[in-house]
């Protein structure tokens, strides 16, 4: 670094140290990280709390199953409580197992779609799709306006303190009488506006790498293998997006306008990319792919046989039923046992078979919605430097599809579990309790990655791009 550069450096600190509305600026960003930071750990508290309560809840229901084969059968309350814990006719659909989705650690960073989806489902062996869309009331208020969370803080209003300190590097001298001195001096006015924008995107970046190190730290174990690479592209996507407002004032302030006309400009393009596009393409992508969810208002709603005194309906539900289940059809000359239990059993499988396609349907509307979203990311990196953000958090809609995958699977399991003993007219025994059907959830680590990679990849184009442009701007008019 040579004297000219050390100079224009101490020059910049000495000028933003004298400029007490730029500290305050800097000041009051840090304050609101900081609240950003509390907020989002306090949602996402909140969460962990209720995950908690329901894991409980879970344990001391089957330790209680579990303990009424040693109890003595001394009241109704105590054989009731048998009954349950060893008969598959009420258990399965009395059993409730919890499918969870634990919140990453920086998803209080980012919320994303954790409070627009369940976290969790209590899961019995009844009909899924009834369980799955049968969704608790929410503020719809709250759900439109969003959370104020970190990545809030950084996509949104870091961007606007970037234009409060760039917009007149090159106007402001112009209108001081300074740009003539400047002139006659060694070094070009172009590399005077470089080292100066260098200068405060070294001061704004380190401010946001400053809070999100608080941040991360604060919300979970950096130096653990599944958060450290999520900390590593946490960072690199902050110095990636600060770059990118960089170069966007850099390619600005190369068309030589005064004071105004720069942060005018800069504000349009910041009102463009944060609200104009994202609205537009909201409203487009919702005319283009509409969602249409009346096909699953019956799912909804509870059904039962039409006439439960007749053995034979009840017959027919089992025989179509046992048709889909080869592994059960010899149990057919078990119908007469139970026959009523197993029927409703039977029609709770055969309800999810039938709405299968609506289901199907519905969910396809939602990922070419997502998908072509995502396809559209490119046009604004703001946009997509959020996505990139709530992936690294685990938050997105991506993560959630795994979970509803990955509940479908756990709810055969349990079915199944239930079924075996139903439909064969078994008991369920003190030793089946340690082989009871648990829930984990499929992640596809490789393409979590490789997302967010493409995603920084596709801001840092823009970033080179608007830089190349205001470059190439300033060369051929020779500042």
């Amino acid at each position: 670094m040579n004297r000219v550069t050390i100079t224009l450096l101490r020059f910049e600190w000495v000028s933003f140290t004298r400029n007490i509305f730029q500290i305050v600026m800097l000041g009051c960003t840090f304050l609101l990280g900081l609240y950003a930071i509390y907020y989002g750990q306090s949602e996402i508290k909140v969460q962990r709390e209720t995950i908690k309560d329901v894991i409980e809840i879970e344990k001391t229901e089957f330790h209680q199953y579990q303990a009424s084969f040693k109890e003595e059968l001394a009241s109704v309350t105590q054989k009731k409580k048998l009954t349950i814990a060893s008969d598959p006719a009420y258990a399965w659909h009395r059993h409730g197992y919890h499918a969870i989705l634990h919140p990453h650690d920086y998803a209080a960073l980012a919320i994303g779609q954790c409070d627009l989806h369940p976290f969790y489902y209590r899961l019995t062996g009844m009909s899924l799709h009834y369980q799955l869309f049968e969704n608790e009331i929410a503020n719809p208020v709250k759900l439109y306006v969003g959370n104020f969370d970190l990545s809030f803080v950084l996509i949104y209003l870091f961007p606007l303190l970037i234009i409060a300190f760039s917009y007149d590097l090159y106007s402001g001298e112009k209108e001081s009488g300074v740009l003539p001195l400047l002139h006659i001096q060694t070094v070009s006015i172009r590399k005077i506006i470089i080292i100066r924008l260098v200068f405060y995107f070294c001061l704004i970046t380190g401010l946001a790498l400053l809070i999100s190190f608080i941040g991360l730290t604060t919300s979970g174990n950096i130096m653990i293998s599944e958060n450290r690479l999520a900390t590593l592209f946490w960072l690199l996507g902050v110095i990636v997006y600060s770059a990118f407002w960089f170069a966007i004032l850099f390619c600005i302030v190369s068309f030589k306008m005064n004071s105004s006309f720069t942060a005018i400009s800069a504000a349009g393009v910041w009102l463009l990319f944060l609200i104009i596009i994202p609205a537009v393409l909201n409203v487009w992508i919702t005319a283009k792919y509409p969602t249409n969810s009346t096909s699953l208002a019956e799912i909804t709603r509870r059904t039962s046989l039409e006439n439960e005194e007749d053995e034979n309906e009840a017959k027919e539900v089992i025989t179509e039923f046992l048709a889909h289940n080869p592994h059960l059809k010899d149990s057919d000359s078990l119908i007469h046992n139970n026959t009523l239990a197993k029927a409703y059993a039977a029609l709770t499988s055969l309800k999810d078979m039938h709405s299968k396609e609506d289901v199907d349907h519905y969910n396809n509307q939602i990922y070419q919605r997502n998908q072509r979203t995502s396809d559209l990311h490119w046009i604004n990196p703001a946009v997509n430097m959020q996505g990139v953000f709530i992936h690294i958090a685990k938050t997105d809609l991506n993560t959630f599809h795994q979970f509803h995958t990955s509940i479908e699977l756990f709810h055969r399991n349990i079915s199944d579990f239930y079924f075996q003993k139903l439909f064969w007219d078994k008991p369920i025994q003190p030793e089946d309790y340690s082989r009871l059907p648990s829930f984990t959830i499929q992640r596809d680590e490789v393409k979590w990655s490789t997302l967010i990679l493409l995603g920084i990849a596709k801001v840092s184009i823009a970033m080179i791009l608007f830089f190349v442009i205001g470059f190439v701007i300033m060369k051929k008019k020779r500042i």
